[in-house]
């Protein structure tokens, strides 16, 4: 039992790591906080199952491709569209943009797909396999691998590539990238864009397991963020370890105490950081922000 409850809280961590991976993107090309990132957790979850699958009958993979692509394009248009308009203004006006943000996608999703919760049981249902001794959950173990592949993905491109070049130096300086002829507008759209598509991601994931419901992303979202803080703010690489460090403590924590105090243990969890550790796990070095 024990061994299920481990591997369960790695995959709820790795879902909360997608998430503090996009605020942490986020943070070092843009310099603010992405609040509406739950939201964007729950608009996937429902344009992917009510849209692409239920209504269209599209497969798995393409309705995956499909809400992805959705998504960035709708974070390409905010960064664009609002953001872009916000730069010059104080951090904190494009951060409350992105909550105002964030309540638009949550109202729309209301008003487009209803207040009924949908249920969607996944490609993989609830099939189990036997890995090492310990029964795992094939969706869970589909989160696990999914985030894995990014986590390779991720620093290949950010370390080996022109791309990575170029979102590194529009983090380092701006206006210094922009006078050597690097279009930050684009770059800074795109940045959100990929965030969007991992919240996204992380909405696809959670579909099988709960209930796609108007609330799902808040408190997933509000918990990607304290793993950010938990990781060190803005660290990539702390991003993943605290994602993973606080799904694992929330699930051991329920198990050892009381479910009713799942939440308490993971808000409890970031005031002790903060109290004992506020820079992190791996606090993000100021030469090296993205």
């Amino acid at each position: 039992m024990l061994d299920q409850i481990v591997t369960s809280g790695l995959a709820m961590g790795a879902i909360y790591a997608l998430i503090a991976l996009g605020y942490a993107f986020v943070w070092n090309t843009m310099a603010i906080v992405n609040f509406a990132a739950g939201e964007f957790v729950t608009f996937a979850a429902y344009i992917f199952v009510a849209t692409f699958v239920t209504a269209l009958g599209f497969p798995f993979l393409l309705a995956l491709v499909c809400a992805a692509l959705a998504m960035a394009l709708l974070g390409a248009l905010f960064s664009r569209v609002v953001f872009a308009r916000l730069q010059k203004q104080r951090p904190l006006v494009a951060i409350i943009a992105t909550v105002g943000f964030g309540l638009f996608l949550k109202e729309m999703a209301h008003i487009l797909y209803g207040p009924e919760p949908l249920m969607y049981p996944g490609p993989l249902g609830a099939k189990m396999i036997t890995l090492l001794g310990v029964k795992i959950g094939l969706q869970q173990l589909l989160i696990l691998a999914v985030v894995l592949v990014l986590m390779v993905l991720q620093h290949w491109v950010l370390q080996r590539s022109m791309i990575g070049k170029v979102m590194r130096a529009v983090a380092a300086d701006r206006d210094t990238a922009a006078l050597m002829g690097i279009p930050v507008q684009k770059v800074l759209a795109g940045t959100f864009a990929y965030s969007s598509v991992l919240a996204a991601l992380a909405g696809i994931l959670l579909a099988p397991l709960f209930f796609v419901t108007t609330e799902m992303g808040t408190l997933v979202g509000l918990k990607g963020f304290v793993a950010m803080i938990i990781g060190g703010f803005g660290s990539i690489p702390g991003a993943i370890l605290g994602g993973l460090l606080l799904g694992l403590c929330e699930n051991l924590g329920a198990y050892w105490i009381s479910s009713t105090y799942k939440d308490v243990i993971a808000f409890g969890l970031l005031l002790v950081f903060l109290a004992v550790r506020p820079q992190g796990l791996l606090p993000e070095r100021s030469a090296d922000r993205a």
